[in-house]
């Protein structure tokens, strides 16, 4: 795990989403949005996701 901006950086796991720090599972609580910090694409200009913890408040990206 990796840590840049205060956001986390975790592999992918397979099944469910859970949230490093608090361990929440519930699909309402992690929220998914996109990541301007993190660029894919130049062009057309795509960015990456980042997901926050509904609960704890701990963002992190998957990679």
């Amino acid at each position: 795990m990796g840590e840049s901006n205060g956001l986390l950086t975790i592999e992918r796991s397979e099944g469910r989403r859970r949230c490093p720090s608090c361990g929440e599972e519930n699909k309402n609580m992690i929220h998914e949005s996109t990541d301007k910090t993190n660029i894919i694409s130049d062009y057309p200009r795509v960015y990456g996701k980042k997901n926050r913890c509904g609960r704890c408040g701990q963002e992190w990206r998957e990679k």
